[in-house]
């Protein structure tokens, strides 16, 4: 009995350490994207989203623009396409526009006047 408590005891303390909840590193620019997404569109069943531009402003900033199609549920086949235009800073999604389907835009660097 005594040979068994302690790799028992053992894999139960190690279990305890991986358990605990750990330092989460910041999202990347898809899981920011992928949460804007979900956060946006919170009663549909699917959804995905496409880069179509993207820019690096610096080592911490991006500017992309994305559209986004989603089905409100299972059994439809119809689906809702959006297009937004996003800030992220350091992996956090700062600021959105809707923008129209067919516009042209720049997502170049900006230019001071």
């Amino acid at each position: 009995m005594k040979h068994r408590l302690f790799p028992a005891l053992s894999v139960l303390a190690l279990t305890t350490l991986l358990a605990s909840p750990i330092q989460a590193a910041p999202p990347s620019i898809p899981s920011a994207i992928d949460q804007f997404v979900a956060k946006i569109f919170p009663q549909v069943s699917h959804y995905h989203w496409i880069i179509n531009n993207a820019q690096n402003e610096n080592s911490h900033e991006m500017i992309v623009d994305i559209n986004t199609f989603v089905t409100k549920n299972d059994n439809d086949d119809n689906f809702l396409e959006n297009r937004f235009l996003l800030l992220i800073l350091d992996g956090k999604v700062m600021a959105a526009q809707k923008i129209p389907l067919g516009s042209t835009v720049d997502c170049g660097k900006d230019t001071e006047i």
